[in-house]
């Protein structure tokens, strides 16, 4: 049974992987691998950002600021007690690691469908990002699709909040031009069936990283949620087998 509060699985290895979800998402997006790496012997941690708390059901404004604070203060606490820290982000939780990443002494991430720009409808000539700050003048929130993943249990909040959206745009913008700072070893995996974001993003990252120790894999049949969805179980191996060889 998934639940969407925040979890701390010990282990009493030197190694810890903080997990981060998506935009409008929650801990329970990252909870089935969390389980796992700790059944693998790693200590886990997921929690919710500000704006996303697990009680909510539409989505406040709030900031990716807001986030990474929370992000920072929770990897400083795990970096005072474990060595070796690894970072796992879900979809914009990729944005937030990959900032961390240019100012903390990361052991290594793993990137998961990481959000680079929304998915474009076959039928639009434009990119949907081109459409937000006319939707922001009529309202401040949109539905959260509810088909995102097949556990067939849907925690996540209820809405987008346009404000936060554009947050997430603008983090987007920054980390665009940090990639190359990023030097430590990275696995990315993506769906090309992915709905939510542009697959693209991952190709884009993973050429412009400068880590010399960097894996792209694509998967088959999954879409954006590939934590929760039908290959979830590869994905946890390949992020296990990873975390094992840059250990």
């Amino acid at each position: 049974m998934l639940s969407n509060e925040p979890f701390f699985l010990h282990n009493s290895a030197d190694h810890a992987c903080l997990l981060l979800h998506g935009l409008g998402g929650g801990s329970y997006e990252m909870q089935l691998l969390g389980e796992y790496l700790h059944q693998a012997g790693y200590t886990t941690q997921a929690f919710n950002y500000p704006g996303h708390e697990s009680h909510l059901v539409k989505m406040p404004p709030s900031t990716w600021q807001q986030w990474y604070l929370a992000v920072e203060e929770n990897y400083q606490k795990l970096a005072q007690k474990y060595p070796l820290v690894s970072i796992i982000g879900f979809s914009t939780g990729c944005l937030l690691g990959l900032r961390l990443a240019t100012h903390y002494p990361v052991k290594n991430l793993v990137l998961l469908s990481p959000f680079f720009a929304i998915k474009r409808p076959w039928y639009s000539p434009l990119k949907p990002e081109v459409f937000l700050p006319l939707f922001k003048v009529f309202t401040k929130e949109v539905p959260r699709l509810r088909n995102l993943d097949k556990t067939k249990q849907y925690l996540g909040l209820e809405t987008f909040n346009l404000e936060s959206v554009q947050s997430a745009l603008d983090l987007i913008n920054w980390v665009k031009g940090k990639l190359d700072q990023v030097t430590i070893p990275t696995l990315i995996i993506q769906s090309p069936l992915d709905t939510v974001v542009e697959p693209s993003g991952a190709t884009f990252v993973y050429n412009n990283l400068a880590s010399s120790h960097k894996q792209l894999i694509w998967l088959e049949k999954s879409d954006h949620m590939i934590t929760l969805d039908v290959e979830r179980e590869r994905v946890f191996q390949e992020v296990k087998e990873f975390l094992d060889k840059t250990f």
